[in-house]
This record gives C-alpha cells, sequence and structure tokens, in this order.
C-alpha cells in the first residue's frame, strides 16, 4: 500500500464508494492515510504544477497556442478552467493540416469567440501540399467565413488575412464597420516572383487615423500589403472614400525595376491622394534596380514631409542626386537614410553629401563602418 504512486492513490480514492451501510471500508481509510501521507512528504520538497500561482500559468499559456492550450488544460480542473476562461486568444492557422484546421473550426474555435483577440488567416505550408498555390488562400478563408461571422467575434481587435479574392473582399469590406472593436486590420496580397521577374513591388499603405462611419466604429491601424494590378486598393477606394485616409505608405520593392522599368505605371497615384490626403511618411527598401526609377516613383509623392530609405545598392550613394530630388519636394523636413558603400569609394561617396544643400538643412550625413566586418560600411543619416 505505501508504495502506491500519489497518481495510483488519487485515482483508487475516486473509485472507492461508500459500503451499503454508508461507512467507509477499511481499504478505503487505508488509503486516505497513505494518501495524506504521500502529501505532506513530496510537499516538503517538490513544487508541483497545481501549487504554481495563476500567474504563473498565464506566463506559460503566452508561450503556447491557444489550440494547444485548449487542448491540454481545458477541462482538467475548475481553476484551469476559470484562468483559460479569462486569457485572451491568438488564432493562427499557418502550421496546421487540412484536417487539423477543420477539427479546430468545428471543435475548439466556438469555445473561445468571446476570449478571441487576434486572427492570423496567413499561409499554411501544410494546406498549401494539399492545394494548387491559386487556391489554398481561398479555402482557408471561406471555410472560416462559412464556419464563423467574424461579427460573432466581439472582442476581435487584430485582423490579418491573407491573398483574399475579389469576394471575399467585398464581403470583409461590407462587415467591417459593424465590428466595433476591431483596430487593427492587414491584408496581403500573394506575391510570387517568377522567373521573368514580372512581380515587381508591394505596396504597403497603414493609416494611424481613426476609420469612422460613425462614432462607435473605427479602426485606429490599417495595414495593406499589396502588389500589381493592387486589386485591393481599387476596392479600397470604392468602400472606403470619404470615410478613410492614410498618413503612412511603404514601398517595398521586392524584384527588378531594373528588368521592368515601367511597373509602377499601373499605381494611380491620382486616385490613391484621396485615400493618402494625410500621409506624412513614405518609406522605402530597394533590394535591386535603378535609382532613376525608384526617383520618379519618390516624386509622384512630392507632399510627404518623412522620407526613409534603405537599400544594399551603391548606386544610391550619390549626395547630388539626392539634392536634385529632394529639391522638388519642399515639404520634406525629416529624412532617414541607410545605404550600403562600397569601403574603398566611401571617402568619395560622402563628400557628395556635404554640400551647401545638406548644410543649409543641417542634414549631417555619416559614414560608419561595420563592426562585424570591416570592409562593409554605410551612409546613415537620421533627422531629428
Amino acid at each position: 500500500m505505501n508504495e502506491l504512486s500519489y497518481r495510483q492513490i488519487q485515482n483508487e480514492l475516486k473509485k472507492r464508494q461508500l459500503n451499503s451501510n454508508g461507512k467507509k471500508n477499511i481499504i478505503v481509510k487505508r488509503l486516505k492515510i497513505a494518501y495524506e501521507k504521500e502529501i505532506k512528504n513530496q510537499s516538503s520538497y517538490v513544487t508541483k504544477f497545481h501549487d504554481l500561482p495563476n500567474e504563473i500559468y498565464r506566463d506559460i499559456f503566452d508561450y503556447l497556442l491557444s489550440f494547444n492550450i485548449i487542448h491540454s488544460f481545458y477541462g482538467l480542473n475548475h481553476r484551469l478552467n476559470e484562468i483559460i476562461q479569462n486569457i485572451p486568444m491568438k488564432l493562427n492557422f499557418n502550421n496546421l493540416n487540412k484536417i487539423e484546421y477543420k477539427r479546430i473550426l468545428k471543435y475548439i474555435v466556438p469555445k473561445i469567440i468571446n476570449q478571441t483577440m487576434a486572427i492570423d488567416l496567413g499561409e499554411s505550408s501544410k494546406i498549401i501540399s494539399c492545394f494548387s498555390s491559386s487556391c489554398y488562400s481561398e479555402f482557408v478563408i471561406d471555410l472560416f467565413i462559412q464556419s464563423f461571422n467574424l461579427i460573432q467575434f466581439s472582442n476581435l481587435r487584430f485582423l490579418s488575412l491573407t491573398a483574399l479574392n475579389q469576394k471575399q473582399l467585398e464581403t470583409l469590406f461590407l462587415i467591417i464597420p459593424n465590428m466595433s472593436s476591431l483596430r487593427s486590420l492587414r491584408l496581403l496580397e500573394q506575391n510570387y516572383c517568377c522567373s521573368s521577374n514580372e512581380t515587381i513591388c508591394k505596396l504597403v499603405l497603414a493609416n494611424n487615423s481613426h476609420y469612422s462611419i460613425d462614432k462607435s466604429n473605427h479602426l485606429t491601424h490599417v495595414f495593406i500589403e499589396t502588389n500589381p494590378p493592387f486589386k485591393i486598393l481599387t476596392l479600397l477606394h470604392k468602400y472606403f472614400i470619404n470615410k478613410i485616409s492614410f498618413d503612412y505608405i511603404q514601398i517595398n520593392i521586392r524584384c527588378a525595376l531594373y528588368f521592368y522599368v515601367h511597373a509602377l505605371a499601373c499605381l494611380d497615384c491620382n486616385g490613391l491622394s484621396n485615400l493618402i490626403s494625410n500621409m506624412t511618411y513614405f518609406k522605402i527598401d530597394v533590394t535591386i534596380g535603378t535609382f532613376q526609377s525608384m526617383f520618379e516613383l519618390i516624386r509622384r509623392f512630392s507632399k510627404i514631409h518623412h522620407l526613409s530609405v534603405k537599400t544594399t545598392l551603391q548606386a544610391y550613394a550619390n549626395g547630388h542626386q539626392w539634392a536634385e530630388l529632394l529639391a522638388q519636394m519642399p515639404n520634406i523636413i525629416k529624412l532617414d537614410l541607410d545605404i550600403h558603400l562600397d569601403s574603398y569609394k566611401s571617402d568619395q561617396e560622402l563628400q557628395t553629401f556635404q554640400t551647401k544643400f545638406w548644410f543649409a538643412r543641417q542634414w549631417i550625413v555619416q559614414c560608419i563602418k561595420s563592426q562585424s566586418n570591416c570592409s562593409e560600411c554605410k551612409i546613415i543619416h537620421r533627422s531629428i
């Protein structure tokens, strides 16, 4: 009896019942004594999982997926149930296969609808393997929308969706005004870089202003990543005109302007001006291409106040060309540059940023050598 484990004693006590006279039989009494002795012995030198305070449980759950929390801990005891019912849940389906995804939608998500704070219907490599790349995202989003109405998630604050088709986008834009708790919306279009480099860029818009149809409904942040033909922007203009304005825009050049100089011609800056009436910040991350194409794009947004450029292309390390561009943009008051240089020409390139134009604006550009590689350096400028 004394050699019974703690878990075995617990199970035996639960199985034993009172005898017909309402008195505990001898075996139950002996089990109780052994149980109490085991508790006393173990409590003196072992901290058990159920002894941890609630705060530790919450910290542990922060590292786990919501699905795993429900599957592994919910229903073990009243205390854990109460803790789980009061923590915010984040739904991310990126590492699920088709069967797991369906099972979780059916059995797990309904239990945590009111607790769900964030939903990410992004790319899943396991689901992609079951479908062609053109239809996997439609399956993920369609199945979710068929299973739930997004309005059911009354406490949803963050929503991220990848590669929506036109019908899904239109449905979403009609639902958004009724999602009173939503504060951040992230819409991503797929960008498959083919061998001919036809996929050229992604346009990223982020909004820090308030979206409002009435005083109770508003978005404080909208993030949209799109690529030609910018179908999200077309629908955004249709549904949100006069209801939303952007104050942040980021162009992320992923592929080659070098191979397709006119790739950005389809970007309707005049149409976008209705959406970007309050835009102040323009950020560019360039990985390949000529500076002429990028400078031409920057000129099309002449009203921005803050320009940020990051590139590994040494062609951008020419202060004279930057001065010519910036002279045409009188509203810029803040400039951030991060340009990699050829260390053998760094002094020569830096001198092009030490002219009257730069000194008059007190834009002091510095050359900083890499700590990890002495042959690498870059131009750094951060406006105050």
